[in-house]
This record gives structure tokens, sequence and C-alpha cells, in this order.
């Protein structure tokens, strides 16, 4: 067994032309064949681009060669580079779209008056707890958030303030308003539901983008491994290819940031992953 090829960056503008060739054969897989995007897709890509490379080198495509077409389509071999690629454009056009997410599409009526009210329990707590108490430390934590879900999770959370608190705010007369927490947990549901609704066409055109380019590589790769692990069964082959799926998961645990805005139309194993 060869020494894994050293990872290849990739030309953005390569994988561009290798999306768009593909894209007609994506728009033709049956809507209900599409495996579910269970992984980081981009990061399974990179995966998939250095197992065709190496695989796809002079010497081993000539074992695939010997494989009768009747049991092996080679093209699955040469197509595996470009579903990679693909895969890999989509989620990047994805990721942008979801960048570009239009949060100014609040309306501003909430958007002011959840800030407001952020602001406003805020100074209430800041006045009645100090800084090195749990509590305070809970206010600072919470002030430093930033962006509408922030905002969103920050009333939450000082909702739960005011209420674990409630017997010591209800002392101030002045500053303290009962309906505070509960108008907190509004405003924050509502924020999230805005949030979640937003989404846009580019958005959900990509999404499906994704999962297209996803059903083709991990089917691909799966044909492309499992007959290069039986070429390489004396060689102890079938341990060098690894799961798609389980390479993508490891990085995104690795970013735990990315994953909760990455997409997951379902979940459970991708054929072939």
């Amino acid at each position: 067994m060869s020494p894994p090829l050293p990872p290849i960056p990739i030309d953005p503008e390569a994988a561009k032309v290798a999306f768009e060739t593909l894209l007609p054969r994506l728009e033709q897989l049956p809507k209900e064949t599409l495996a579910p995007v269970n992984t980081s897709v981009d990061a399974a890509a990179i995966v998939a681009l250095g197992v065709a490379r190496e695989l796809s080198m002079p010497a081993m495509r000539a074992r695939f060669e010997l494989v009768p077409a009747q049991l092996f389509d080679i093209t699955a071999l040469d197509d595996l580079e470009p579903a990679a690629l693909a895969a890999w454009y989509a989620t990047t056009r994805l990721l942008a779209a979801n960048a570009q997410a239009t949060e100014a599409k609040l309306p501003v009526d909430l958007v002011d008056e959840a800030t407001a009210l952020k602001a406003h329990m805020l100074k209430v707590g800041e006045y009645h707890f100090a800084p090195t108490s749990p509590t305070g430390r809970e206010i600072i934590a919470i002030r430093a958030g930033i962006g509408y879900r922030d905002l969103a999770q920050d009333l939450s959370r000082l909702a739960a303030v005011y209420r674990a608190e409630k017997t010591q705010l209800a002392k101030d007369s002045v500053h303290y308003r009962a309906v505070d927490a509960t108008r907190a947990d509004e405003l924050s549901h509502r924020i999230l539901k805005e949030l979640s609704t937003s989404r846009s066409k580019e958005q959900a055109l990509w999404t499906e983008r994704v999962q297209r380019a996803w059903t083709l590589l991990s089917s691909l790769y799966g044909e492309v491994t499992a007959t290069a692990a039986w070429l390489r069964r004396k060689e102890g082959g079938a341990a060098a290819y690894p799961s798609l799926v389980t390479a993508g998961r490891a990085a995104r645990k690795a970013r735990p940031e990315d994953a909760a805005d990455e997409p997951t139309p379902g979940e459970g194993e991708a054929a072939g992953g």
C-alpha cells in the first residue's frame, strides 16, 4: 500500500467548472433518492478528492481497467474527482448564502423593543448584583452577546435571571418591572421564529444542491472504494478508505461554530459513506 498523497489545495474555479458540468446530472436525481446530509460535506469532499486522485494514478487505474465492465463501470472512477469538487463548491456557495442571509429583514419595531428591553434588564441586573457574584458574572456574560440570535438568547437568559432573583429584584420599586421577564421570553421567541423563516431562496437553492451533490459523491465514493478495497484485498486495502460521513463529522466537531448553521435535512448514514 502506497502512502497517501499529500493534500492538494482546491482550485475554486476548477470546482465551479466541475459543479456546472455535473449540474444537469445532479438535477436529474429523483428527489426520493437523495441522501440525507448528515455530515460536513465540504470536509468529506476533500477526503474523497484525495482518494480519487490516489486511485486515478496510472498503476492503480490499470488495475481498475482489468475489472470487467459488467462488474464495474470505470466512469465512476473518472467522475469521483469532479463530484468531490462539485460537492465542495456547492457547500461553499451555501455557506456564502447563509452568511449573507438577511437578519436585517427582522421588523424594526421588534429589534428596537428587544434591544431596549435587553439594555433595561441589564441595567437593573448590574445595579443589584456585584460583578463578582454568580448572578453578576451571568449579567456580564449576557452583555457580551452580539447579533440577533444572541439577542434572542440573551433575552431568554435575562428572563431566567429575573425569575431566579425575583425576591431581590422586587424590592426595587423604581426600575424593576415584573412583566419584563415574560416580555423578554415573548420577544426571544419572536426573534427566533423570524430568523427561522427568513431563509432566502438562494439558501434554499444551495441547500438542495448540496444534498444532490452529496448524494452523487457518496454513491460514487462507495462504488469506487468498494472496488479498490477488493483489488487491494491482499494488501489490507479495505482499511485505507475512511467513511465520508465519519470524516465530515470529525471536521464538524473540530469547528462547532459551523455545525449550528449547517443544513441537516435528515439523519442516518448516507449510502456509500
